[in-house]
């Protein structure tokens, strides 16, 4: 990778899940100060996913000074115990490659279940709440 020109330093992010994809919570120009303040953040909230990254210029983009290259440093999962390091670079396995074709099996999926009663009680709730407005407001013979 090359290094990046003065004008662009190397910056660390800290970002929080949030549904399919992650939120930039803050952006610094120092490690030592980054890692302080994601764990500053995982002691605010220990419960969501954090990563910090190491966000590196892209001179190849097309929106100049918009897209940086990133590379994890940390990861806290609230599942696991403490903050894990990336893990070293993967070897190439070896195997059959997956026909793109053909989706992806559910082997391990979780099951989660739903909450019936909770629907069931917003479509009754509803339900009332439209019989006495129709009872009020637009019952035949007033």
């Amino acid at each position: 990778m090359a290094a990046s020109p003065a004008s662009h330093p190397t910056r660390f992010a800290i970002q929080k899940a949030r549904g399919k994809g992650w939120k930039t919570l803050e952006v610094g120009e120092e490690l030592p100060h980054a890692k302080a303040r994601f764990e500053t953040m995982i002691g605010v909230n220990p419960r969501a996913y954090f990563r910090l990254i190491q966000l590196d210029y892209n001179a190849e983009a097309d929106y100049e000074g918009m897209e940086f290259n990133w590379t994890l440093i940390e990861l806290y999962d609230p599942t696991q115990k403490g903050v894990r390091k990336p893990p070293p670079a993967a070897k190439p396995t070896r195997g059959k490659p997956r026909d793109p074709s053909r989706p992806a099996t559910a082997k391990g999926k979780e099951r989660v279940p739903l909450p019936v009663r909770f629907y069931l009680a917003v479509i009754l709730i509803g339900l009332l709440v439209g019989g006495l407005a129709y009872l009020r407001y637009a019952a035949p013979g007033r």
